[in-house]
């Protein structure tokens, strides 16, 4: 997945109802066309999980490294019998 450039991008609103409730969520595009081209993509999605948790890149890459060792079993067991 591409990481884009926080200067080239920008955060579009939009709203939509479901349930008798009014919702919103975020897009990163270049400009408003390009926001509303990625919002007509959203049908070509697909389920990837439920966010657990957010870590800001700060942090640097040992918190992704974790994450990536806790996601994957085979290669905690690995690390884990390396003792």
């Amino acid at each position: 997945m591409k990481n884009p450039s926080q200067e080239k991008f920008k955060t579009y609103l939009f709203s939509y109802t479901h349930d008798n409730a009014e919702w919103g969520f975020e897009i990163q595009a270049e400009n408003e066309d390009d926001a509303k081209l990625r919002v007509s993509k959203l049908m070509y999605a697909k389920y990837d999980g439920e966010l657990a948790m957010k870590i800001p890149s700060q942090l640097g890459i040992f918190p992704r490294l974790i994450i990536m060792l806790l996601n994957s079993p085979s290669a905690l067991m690995r690390l884990l019998s390396a003792r």
